[in-house]
């Protein structure tokens, strides 16, 4: 449209052409607002009636210090911190190696935002679950130089698992993720004796027998899988493992799945 005539006179006054300019301002102004922000994050976890209380078990034993390994394993803690935040709950990080006596506390807090209303809660999740994941890490660095990385024991972290279980009060909920490889390669449970049988595998695990964590819903996560630097096990020798954690997790009266990866 021309809005000016053969002599360049404006056909519209000057009032009517600030009011075309203030108009196409607007329209970019909105464009621009629309483009650049984000909608906001929802946060809709399935939160249990009582307190949830998740327990996460980290094997910082050689074989779970792989790059790619830990990589995997600290972005699934980072969903348990978003879903313990959104539940308001208390989450706590431990790692151990051979026995349950040399654990370390890597984080233990409880987790939530505060806001009148659910929207305003969720909000505040993800910049609570950022400074949640600089602890974890700064306690993961810590836990580095006190866990002994020769030796491996899968009995060490159901034993920590019955100390929690054991701390529980009336009005709250335990779940527990479990991430290991489940190598055991110390005595007197070790898996990896030349020629064990599967049959062998099961008697091995009757240790958790005196471990009791009825109903407790664990998951236990990476069993047979290896960094990708590291040669992968053969699938016989996977099956022995997975076999050998489900008995002990089962033997302890607790609801088990057993994972290679982390979503299966």
């Amino acid at each position: 449209m021309n809005l000016f005539s053969g002599d360049n006179t404006p056909l519209y006054p000057a009032a009517v052409l600030v009011v075309i300019k203030r108009i196409f301002l607007s329209v970019f102004i909105f464009l621009l607002v629309g483009c650049t922000s984000k909608t906001p994050v929802s946060f809709n976890y399935q939160c249990p009636e009582k307190r949830l209380v998740q327990l996460d078990l980290l094997d910082l034993s050689s074989s779970g210090r792989s790059e790619d390994i830990l990589d995997e394993r600290l972005k699934a803690i980072q969903l348990d911190a978003e879903r313990v935040t959104d539940c308001q709950g208390v989450l706590s990080v431990v790692a151990w190696s051979v026995s349950s006596a040399s654990s370390f506390t890597i984080f233990q807090g409880t987790l939530a935002t505060s806001g009148a209303t659910e929207i305003g809660r969720d909000r505040k999740i993800a910049k609570a679950v950022d400074q949640t994941m600089v602890e974890v890490r700064s306690g993961l660095n810590e836990a580095f130089k006190k866990i002994d990385p020769v030796g491996s024991d899968l009995f060490g972290a159901f034993s920590l698992a019955e100390d929690q279980y054991k701390s529980l009060g009336q009005n709250d909920h335990l779940e527990i993720n479990l991430f290991t490889d489940a190598i055991t390669n110390v005595p007197p449970g070790s898996v990896n004796e030349p020629g064990l049988t599967t049959e062998e595998a099961v008697q091995l695990a009757q240790r958790t027998s005196q471990i009791k964590l009825t109903d407790t819903q664990i998951k236990v996560v990476g069993v047979g899988k290896t960094g990708i630097k590291i040669a992968q096990p053969p699938q016989e020798y996977v099956l022995r493992l997975r076999t050998y954690a489900t008995a002990m997790c089962e033997n302890t009266q607790a609801k088990c799945k057993i994972l290679t990866s982390i979503i299966e």
